[in-house]
């Protein structure tokens, strides 16, 4: 019998676009960016449910900063990562967890170096920091401790999300606009190309490293999704997985997460509008066998404000968490001890 996941939404302050989540190690504790306004949303959660107890914004940079991406940072523990996409910087923030009216504070700027724009996710892997940068459509890596050290890669267009392989250590990048996935050697420097095959569907946006290899999703275009998404192998290989539910066989996948370690096996997707007007804005619940290579089962929770444009997904011990683009909500489904 499928769980009872109920899903409620909660108000952020009010903001023309919500995008990344992320949550604080060791505290109860969730941020938000707002591009629109580079505002930085804390949600204070109860240690216990995990649901919302209170929500504050604060100004991380002038609004035409566009304040995007977020990443927890294991080099400097308390700390984030967070992007101006607008403002071509990155910032090291002490978001101040231990209290909610405390506003966050910006310890260190980074400077994109060589001419490139727009930095739109970032992510830490020892001392480099890898960001895309979606103005230049190029690819960063970038040495923290001696920024002088940096890399640049080209990318096609619209580089997004960025994952290493846990396999091969080769990092990937999804291009959503040139519908194609890049592969980078980060010993080496070299590059390639991985267009996504037609018959499986288009622009390739959410990609993140999970069990076995580098995991995918596609968006599909205007007029629909295909629920598609795929794992790729040490070797580059992808394996295909689509959607079998009817409510799946359409849907825009914009982004995917996993559970915490010692969970069964599974991951979760993100259905979208943000394209496709007649695509349902969703979370999928996929239950794969021990080995990752079989669908067991698929569950659904459509969220409650469609056309919200669903964007990212934070799991958490008792819950998902959604963003919702164009509506300053978070949207999160509940998780009872019987589903885990």
């Amino acid at each position: 019998m499928p769980c009872r996941r109920p899903v409620v939404e909660y108000q952020l302050p009010l903001a023309e676009e919500t995008h990344e989540i992320v949550k604080l190690p060791g505290a109860p504790m969730v941020l938000v960016s707002q591009m629109s306004n580079s505002r930085l949303v804390k949600l204070r959660l109860d240690p216990r449910t995990e649901r919302v107890t209170g929500i504050k914004d604060f100004p991380l940079g002038p609004p035409d900063a566009h304040l995007h991406g977020l990443a927890v940072s294991a080099r400097h523990p308390g700390r984030i990562w967070a992007t101006h996409e607008g403002g071509n910087r990155l910032l090291l923030v002490d978001p101040r967890a231990d209290a909610l009216d405390a506003a966050p504070r910006v310890e260190r700027e980074l400077a994109i170096p060589g001419g490139g724009q727009g930095p739109h996710y970032v992510a830490e892997h020892g001392d480099t920091l890898w960001v895309t940068l979606k103005g230049s459509n190029q690819v960063l890596a970038l040495d923290q401790s001696r920024p002088a050290r940096h890399r640049l890669f080209e990318a096609k267009p619209q580089p997004i999300f960025a994952a290493r392989h846990p396999v091969s250590g080769d990092f990937y990048i999804s291009q959503d606009s040139a519908s194609s996935l890049l592969r980078i050697d980060p010993g080496s420097g070299r590059t390639w190309q991985l267009p996504i095959p037609a018959e499986r569907g288009s622009t390739p946006v959410g990609l993140v490293s999970g069990p076995g290899g580098v995991w995918v999703v596609l968006l599909g275009t205007s007029r629909a999704g295909s629920g598609t998404f795929g794992r790729i192998d040490g070797d580059g290989r992808i394996t295909w997985y689509r959607l079998r539910d009817p409510r799946g066989h359409s849907a825009g996948l914009l982004h995917l997460a996993f559970g915490r370690p010692g969970a069964a096996p599974g991951l979760w997707l993100l259905g979208s509008s943000i394209v496709a007007d007649r695509a349902r804005d969703l979370i999928v619940r996929v239950r794969f066998d021990p080995s990752w290579t079989r669908v067991l089962g698929e569950e659904y929770a459509m969220l409650p404000t469609q056309h919200c444009k669903a964007h990212r997904l934070l799991p958490l011990r008792r819950g998902v968490f959604a963003t919702e683009l164009t509506t300053a909500r978070v949207a999160r489904l509940s998780v009872p001890e019987v589903c885990r």
